[in-house]
């Protein structure tokens, strides 16, 4: 019994920064969409850096969506603490202009390994608009269930490869619009997190804290310009060792207590 009752101030530590990361540091932000919860610096209400919006489907099912219209169908397929993913099901009628403009922001972008499919463009670049050799989008969507016709245009946009492929590297807003699309069918991201892959009906977007590095003192902090009209963001990363997210105003880092790792394994033998 005296080991489960010294255990406790461990627990205890482990769920305070579970609770700090939910409260995301001021409380201001609303990160539960029902029995979905964001990580910091993500939410669902206007005192979250990043807000998404909740919506309630059929049976009560909660999906995050980016933008402010569920309409356009950018839905959150996962966040990750560089990214997040976007499950872009193939649809014609997806307006282009007004998915562009949900897709970029102060706080994220399109990374450039992504290619957009689009449909009914009318842009004379050549050099940005190709046939979708690599990747036909016929091979993974149906023109039937996609509010495709059966002589619509689908082409891609393809992305430039930076000269310099190391750090922070996005799609061009002022590029993508000039392609004068109708529609954003669906996006091909290609991903290297776990081995090179092509991801079809998926959208990576790189997200960021806009300002000054505001990360914990322990944690490794990335500045970098991002945007023209936020030419300074950053991304905090706790080292190898330690947990949290590494943010000032998210969990910062902290260290799980050697003896509650070590102890987890013979709970039931202690409170037995």
């Amino acid at each position: 019994m005296r080991g489960a009752v010294l255990l406790l101030p461990l627990v205890a530590a482990v769920l305070l920064h579970a609770a700090a990361a939910a409260g995301g540091g001021n409380g201001s932000c609303e990160r539960r969409c029902g029995s979905m919860e964001l990580p910091y610096p993500f939410g669902f209400s206007g005192g979250c850096t990043i807000q998404l919006v909740c919506d309630v489907g059929v049976d009560d099912v909660r999906a995050a969506w980016l933008g402010g219209a569920p309409e356009l169908g950018l839905l959150v397929r996962n966040v990750t603490p560089r990214a997040l993913i976007l499950n872009l099901q193939p649809d014609c009628s997806r307006l282009f202009n007004a998915s562009v403009a949900a897709l970029f922001s102060d706080s994220y972008a399109p990374a450039w390994g992504n290619t957009l499919v689009v449909s009914s463009c009318s842009s004379s670049e050549a050099a940005l608009i190709k046939n979708c050799s690599s990747e036909p989008p016929d091979r993974y969507m149906k023109r039937s269930t996609s509010h495709c016709s059966a002589n619509e245009s689908i082409r891609c946009i393809l992305p430039r490869t930076p000269s310099n492929t190391s750090g922070h590297h996005f799609l061009n807003r002022s590029e993508v619009l000039r392609s004068n699309c109708t529609g954003l069918v669906s996006a091909v991201s290609y991903s290297d997190a776990q081995g090179p892959s092509l991801l079809l009906g998926a959208l990576e977007l790189d997200w960021w804290v806009p300002g000054r590095c505001r990360c914990d003192a322990r944690a490794n902090c990335t500045q970098f310009p991002a945007t023209k009209t936020r030419p300074e963001a950053f991304q905090c990363e706790c080292p190898e060792g330690l947990q949290g997210d590494g943010f000032v105003d998210g969990t910062g880092c902290w260290e799980v207590p050697t003896l509650l790792l070590a102890c987890s394994s013979k709970l039931h033998w202690i409170q037995g």
